[in-house]
């Protein structure tokens, strides 16, 4: 998951750890991961965004998993660590 810079848009892949997901997720290795956006209500509340989706196993060269998301610029807060 990355919040984005402004905390209004929260990006969610399906992947992890490449060990983890051909272990508990094998047909991702031959399907692709896909990237799913969730917007945020400052006011409050989350709605997920039907018109955002990345599918990583259609992209040229794919299937890819995605793992990790950074802001060019960004800092601390837009790393994930685990």
């Amino acid at each position: 998951m990355q919040l984005s810079l402004d905390g209004r848009r929260l990006y969610v892949t399906m992947t992890l750890f490449r060990s983890w997901d051909q272990q508990f997720y094998p047909d991702l290795k031959k399907t692709g991961g896909a990237m799913l956006l969730i917007d945020v209500n400052p006011d409050g509340g989350m709605k997920l965004n039907e018109d955002f989706l990345v599918h990583f196993g259609e992209l040229d060269g794919g299937p890819y998993l995605g793992h990790e998301m950074r802001y060019p610029g960004g800092d601390c807060t837009s790393d994930i660590w685990i």
